[in-house]
């Protein structure tokens, strides 16, 4: 892990190796992908394997399987979140299969999963299609992903199309994000994020420019706008050909960015400057970054149902 000391006239960042910890768990994956990070508990996911995770208790619980009807299915993305509402942690999961063994296997559907019930239940069919591979971003009580038109229909605009799954209802909503033109001869690489406590997306198109839309209003389709551009020629050499998003808004107003297979770099809004960062010996390897605030949430105590690991 890696600390931030951020205080109104200077902030740091350093490694701290005694937060470090394996999973040493006899998993089968060797790579799993951050999939969320909610009131001090991880959300770790992989196409076989959901864990969630408290690094300062040192507790981790194994999220069992769902066993399923038909063909084998494989998982495509995770989310992680905190429905206030009922004071629940849940993950949220889509999966390309079948949801009988009449059906075929090229179906998207979606499974959640209540921490403390040992047992994953099925949402169904979903009539769109979820846009690369991104985990689910939890801002108002929603997950959201980036999603493509819906089956059957034609893009109609350049604006991004946003998933959102409501935690508490169990529900989804399709609504319009910023209008994002295509830049033609060009692959752009856009994901979701948080700036400042807001839902945000982030746009890169390499050797031109990065580029930060807010929604500052949630819900309110109007209110997005375009917060920050960056120059890409300005980092890591020019070449920018991953996807990038803000980490934290530090109280001198610093951005903190991250960029593909753990560069960072900071964004300074009032002189419009950048600054790259070289992270110890390793924090490399590392293909996905968040911000955590620790707690000491008992996994044991909390969700006595669940098969709580020491780590």
């Amino acid at each position: 892990m890696v600390e931030l000391n951020d205080k109104a006239d200077h902030h740091d960042i350093h490694h701290d190796p005694l937060m470090k910890f394996m999973l040493t768990l006899g998993l089968e994956d060797s790579v799993m992908w951050l999939s969320g990070s909610i009131n001090g508990l991880i959300c770790l996911g992989s196409e076989k394997t959901i864990c969630i995770c408290n690094p300062i208790t040192r507790e981790c619980i194994l999220i069992p399987d769902q066993k399923f009807i038909g063909k084998s299915r494989a998982t495509l993305h995770h989310g992680f979140g905190f429905d206030e509402s009922s004071n629940q942690y849940k993950v949220v999961r889509f999966y390309k299969g079948s949801f009988s063994a009449s059906e075929g296997s090229d179906e998207l559907g979606c499974e959640v999963y209540t921490l403390g019930t040992r047992m994953w239940r099925n949402i169904g069919h979903v009539p769109f299609f979820i846009d690369g591979y991104g985990n689910g971003i939890c801002v108002a009580g929603n997950l959201h992903w980036l999603a493509c038109h819906q089956k059957d229909q034609k893009e109609s605009s350049d604006s991004e199309r946003l998933c959102a799954f409501d935690l508490d209802r169990e529900s989804f909503q399709l609504s319009a994000g910023p209008v994002v033109p295509q830049v033609d001869g060009y692959t752009t690489y856009r994901n979701l994020g948080i700036l400042g406590g807001c839902l945000c997306v982030c746009d890169n198109t390499p050797d031109l420019e990065f580029a930060i839309w807010v929604m500052k209003d949630y819900g309110v389709t109007e209110s997005w706008s375009k917060e920050i551009v960056i120059r890409t020629n300005f980092l890591f050499g020019g070449m920018l050909d991953e996807e990038v998003y803000p980490l934290k808004v530090l109280k001198d107003g610093t951005i903190i960015m991250y960029c593909g297979e753990f560069q960072l770099f900071t964004y300074h809004p009032g002189t419009r400057t950048t600054q790259d960062h070289d992270f110890p010996d390793g924090a490399y390897n590392t293909y996905s970054a968040m911000v955590y605030v620790p707690s000491f949430i008992s996994l044991r105590s909390t969700f006595m149902l669940e098969n709580v690991l020491a780590l």
